[in-house]
């Protein structure tokens, strides 16, 4: 009993955190006397009460080691002072005290001291204690959690902390070569990252589609011609160097990426080469390298990434020295080389190899985890159990080879508003929950639990819930300003009859739900309650799911839900089957007067068949087929009917390469959903 209630607290404060300072704190169900925190720190000790803090002295070091966060962190602090109405007064009896001093941390790779602080809050004030202006910021942003401003009163919860880094690489990941995104869209994201503690923006700049920055020596590469999406829409120089300032300023450091020698036709079209064993191609492209590394010094830039994954036509094969030049060119400008494995590579290769799909990294080298959270594949309804099960390298922290983990987002089918980028899928949703993984580290690698949820009860579903809910707190506290496609999914029980084959059972088909079924002899039974907002009735890339294997022609798996609401409303729904990635179409696309690509797929609310949206896609699909409304989060919700007291929820889910269904009513707050107020969920019948 006192080990469950120990991993209970342990993971209690696992999830919480904070946005950037434009952001306006509201007090939705915020508890003053020990808010969530997120990352978890690697010890806490709280104090009983919550300390008043309307007045403070405020001393700061003299000067930092480095001038941009040193800057940007007494910005961000005098702002955290304002927002919380704090009086800074050198006669006040409480003090607020940054300071430079010893902070020890274990060592477990080199510079891990560097990020490490202390902080301590006690009714004489806060003091945060680090042996960098980075610790410093680093502490900055636990104790822009530990303030609440509630009912006209701010208070900072009384604890001790002593915190690092499990992983120096914490990265997140996002492609803008093929659906380009404004800076300022960029910075917002950033903000999020520093936020919840990130040191890595690893910036994909190239594509197919174009080549987003600017070059002085191969001016062809801006040229329109070259784009097959948003012409002329690209960084210049001047921009990508005030965008990498601007992320050092906040503690992240900008890993560039030329994708070669696949994934070129840009490039290709820039520097007028056929074919990638050109000359000119290995020529420009060691150009290239040099010319982003002549703009940043080397300890800002200190990676640049040669991606060499997917060459897959005979265009963008290579000659045998067409890498070894690449990679000299970068170690000659003193940045070490970063490659996707499985990737190219070559014999005697001095790089870091960043991991992707389920390829295992290579022993003996330094490698960046990105396997199996690739948000493109993510949806609003099941990000979290892959962001809480999934252990980055496999590894409770880093060491000298498994550096840590970079969360990526490939948003490869076309979109024509940027927004959408954010919220086809749960981007900054899904940077808040890995955050935890990288910075405080996960003790194992909990693979049964990436696509289905645990068994109510559990020692693992009771931490689950308390991650979501720490989200949801963070969400309504910090993150309603930013585009946020969450609501929890825990709390949502099913049961499940299946798999059957279309048909089979007829009382089903006119949507009446009774407990079990006879048909011809044959009965069918419900399953146990089963949890969650998006059901994998087969996972589409294997992953543990609610069902294994295929029975040749039943295609037809049913759910069942009761949802107690306490008057009758109308409320907003997130309902979709089998929803398309927005990395491409293999799910399919829904036609009109379906739900989704499968049109077997239906749904029922108190008996009454729910309509599916009237889509604005006409059920085209492909890469150049513009994401418009094909998935939930981006399209308005559906509405549905409920009735004061239990409602009857009834789905009929079918398959497609994917083989999932998502429900859970949603209420629109701000640019982030929450969940509706008052609504219970029960597999259970029960009665009115």
């Amino acid at each position: 009993m006192k080990r469950t209630q120990a991993l209970k607290t342990l993971l209690l404060c696992m999830l919480s955190g904070l946005l950037s300072l434009s952001l306006q704190a509201s007090d939705s169900g915020v508890q003053p006397q020990q808010p969530a925190l997120l990352p978890l720190p690697q010890s806490i000790t709280w104090g009983d009460n919550a300390i008043p803090l309307q007045e403070a002295s405020l001393t700061l070091p003299a000067k930092g080691d480095d001038a941009l966060r040193f800057s940007q962190l007494k910005t961000e602090l005098k702002e955290l002072l304002e927002l919380n109405k704090i009086t800074v007064s050198e006669e006040a009896k409480k003090k607020i005290l940054l300071k430079i001093g010893k902070v020890e941390a274990p060592a477990q790779w080199e510079g891990q001291d560097d990020e490490a602080y202390s902080l301590v809050a006690e009714p004489r004030g806060v003091v945060i204690t680090a042996n960098t202006t980075t610790g410093l910021y680093r502490g900055l942003q636990t104790l822009r959690q530990l303030i609440v401003r509630k009912d006209g009163k701010t208070t900072v919860a009384a604890c001790k902390i002593e915190d690092y880094p499990a992983f120096k690489i914490r990265g997140f990941m996002h492609d803008v070569g093929r659906n380009f995104q404004s800076l300022d869209q960029l910075k917002m994201q950033i903000d999020v990252m520093a936020a919840y503690k990130y040191s890595i923006f690893h910036f994909h700049v190239t594509e197919y589609h174009g080549w987003r920055l600017e070059s002085k020596k191969y001016p062809d590469l801006q040229k329109d011609s070259t784009f097959t999406r948003k012409p002329g829409k690209y960084y210049t120089q001047k921009e990508f160097v005030e965008f990498v300032d601007y992320c050092w300023a906040r503690g992240i450091t900008v890993i560039p990426e030329f994708d070669s020698p696949g994934h070129s036709d840009a490039f290709r079209k820039g520097v007028g080469v056929d074919n990638m064993k050109d000359p000119k191609a290995l020529e420009a492209m060691v150009d290239l390298i040099n010319e982003i590394c002549a703009l940043v010094p080397k300890e800002k830039m200190p990676y640049f990434h040669v991606g060499t994954d997917e060459v897959r036509h005979r265009e963008e094969h290579v000659n045998s020295n067409y890498l070894p030049a690449l990679h000299k060119a970068v170690q000659d400008n003193g940045r070490e080389v970063i490659g996707w494995w499985k990737g190219m590579t070559f014999k005697g290769a001095k790089q870091v190899q960043q991991t992707w799909a389920q390829s295992a990294p290579l022993k003996g080298v330094q490698h960046i985890d990105s396997r199996s959270n690739y948000v493109n594949h993510l949806e609003a309804l099941d990000f979290v159990t892959r962001m809480f099960f999934q252990q980055p390298c496999r590894t409770p922290h880093g060491n000298e080879h498994q550096l840590g983990g970079i969360l990526c987002h490939w948003p490869d089918t076309k979109v024509d508003d940027q927004k959408l980028t954010l919220t086809n899928n749960p981007v900054i949703p899904a940077m808040v929950a890995y955050s935890e993984a990288v910075w405080k580290g996960i003790a194992g690698n909990y693979g049964g639990y990436w696509a289905i949820l645990p068994d109510k009860g559990s020692k693992e579903y009771d931490a689950f819930a308390d991650f979501e809910n720490r989200i949801a707190e963070q969400r309504d506290r910090f993150l309603t300003k930013v585009p946020f496609p969450m609501v929890k999914t825990h709390q949502i029980e099913w049961r499940l009859l299946g798999q059957v084959e279309n048909g089979a059972v007829p009382e089903l088909e006119k949507g009446i739900v009774k407990d079990r079924y006879e048909v011809n002899g044959g009965v069918y039974n419900w399953s146990k309650p089963v949890y969650g907002g998006a059901i994998h009735i087969r996972h589409f890339f294997g992953f543990n799911s609610h069902y294994k294997g295929k029975p040749k022609g039943k295609d037809i798996v049913w759910a069942n839900t009761y949802v107690y609401s306490p008057v009758d409303q109308e409320v907003d729904a997130w309902i979709s089957f089998n929803t398309i990635s927005s990395s491409d179409g293999r799910a399919g696309i829904a036609k009109a007067g379906n739900w989704g690509p499968n049109p077997a797929c239906k749904i029922w609310i108190n008996g009454e068949s729910i309509d599916p949206p009237k889509w604005k896609n006409d059920g085209k699909i492909g890469k150049e087929i513009a994401l418009i409304d094909q998935i939930y989060t981006s399209r308005e919700p559906t509405k549905i009917r409920l009735k004061k007291g239990w409602n009857t929820v009834l789905v009929k889910s079918a398959p497609t390469w994917k083989w999932v269904f998502s429900f859970s009513p949603v209420e629109k707050n701000g640019q982030a959903y929450r969940e509706v107020e008052g609504l219970k969920y029960s597999a259970t019948p029960q009665a009115n």
